[in-house]
C-alpha cells in the first residue's frame, strides 16, 4: 500500500546546455521513483521537457509555455533544481520564485555557473551533487 503521493518538479538551465538538460533529468527521475519505492511512496516526477523543448518548438506562444509550468510548479510538492548553468537562465530564475511566492520547497543541487540569489536566497538548501539533493528528498518529503 502507498502512503503517499509525492509531485517533484524538475527546474533548470534547458535553453544554454546541449541537451536541453534531458540526461540530468531522466538520471534524477529514475532516482527518485527508486527512492520512492523504498519509502513506500509514489514519486510524481514532473519533468518540463516531457512537454516543450527548444528543439521540437511546438508551442503556440513562450507565454502559453510559461504558464503551463507555472501551473505544474503551484502543484508541486518540492522543487528539485539543477543550479549549473542558472547565471545564464532567466526561465529557472523566474521558476525558482513562483516556488518561493507558493512556499514550495526548493532542493537544489550544482556548484558550477551558478547564479547566487537561487542558490543562497531561493533554495532551501543546496548540494554539490544529484545524489545528495535526491538523498535529501528522500529523507524529508517521503513519508
Amino acid at each position: 500500500m502507498i502512503l503517499k503521493v509525492l509531485k517533484i518538479y524538475m527546474a533548470g538551465p534547458c535553453r544554454h546546455v546541449p541537451d536541453e538538460g534531458k540526461a540530468w533529468r531522466e538520471q534524477a527521475a529514475k532516482m527518485l521513483k527508486q527512492a520512492a519505492e523504498w519509502k513506500n511512496t509514489q514519486a510524481i516526477v514532473i519533468n518540463p521537457l516531457d512537454f516543450f523543448t527548444y528543439a521540437e518548438n511546438k508551442q503556440q506562444s513562450h507565454r502559453q509555455v510559461k504558464k503551463f509550468y507555472m501551473n505544474k510548479i503551484k502543484n508541486s510538492d518540492v522543487i528539485l533544481c539543477n543550479l549549473e548553468g542558472t547565471d545564464y537562465s532567466p526561465g529557472t530564475a523566474q521558476e525558482l520564485q513562483y516556488a518561493v511566492d507558493h512556499e514550495i520547497p526548493i532542493i537544489g543541487f550544482g556548484t558550477d555557473k551558478v547564479y547566487p540569489w537561487l542558490s543562497d536566497v531561493d533554495c532551501d538548501v543546496t548540494f554539490e551533487k544529484i545524489t545528495e539533493a535526491i538523498d535529501y528528498i528522500r529523507d524529508y518529503f517521503m513519508e
